[in-house]
């Protein structure tokens, strides 16, 4: 992972988040590709789970920097053990990812191949957790 796909991922998130509804998009996006994953959510307080997402990309983005001590992994690790803890499919990161490119092309104006690299690049690690369920890859 070079230092300036984590940058160009940083720069194109700043832009999305810049835009009132990217998360609310991406949610819409997401929880309509199946009711399974609309039952995850069911009770979700989106207000909050917004503010969660935005951190979380954040997070992600810091935990694919550094050592294996940095605080970032250390927090993919208490999301990842929540998240299985959720029941959640390995199949749904599959679909989580596709509907926030998806989501990011449409709210980042200067979205383009290599900013979608930058993306799957930095996100990889923090997916592979999430469906492993173990610590943190890279």
């Amino acid at each position: 992972m070079t230092g300036e796909h984590v940058d160009t991922f940083q720069a194109s998130v700043e832009r999305c988040l810049g835009s009132p509804s990217f998360i609310k998009d991406f949610y819409d996006r997401f929880t309509g590709t199946s009711a399974a994953i609309r039952e995850k959510f069911r009770d979700t307080d989106f207000e909050r789970q917004h503010r969660a997402m935005a951190d979380s990309l954040h997070v992600m983005a810091l935990a694919v920097q550094g050592g294996p001590d940095n605080l970032g992994r250390h927090a993919m690790k208490r999301l990842a053990e929540r998240h299985k803890e959720m029941d959640i499919s390995p199949a749904m990161y599959d679909v989580w990812l596709d509907c926030m490119l998806q989501t990011a092309r449409t709210h980042d104006p200067q979205f383009s191949d290599a900013v979608e690299r930058a993306w799957r690049e930095t996100l990889a690690p923090a997916i592979e957790t999430m469906r492993a369920g173990t610590p943190f890859a890279t």
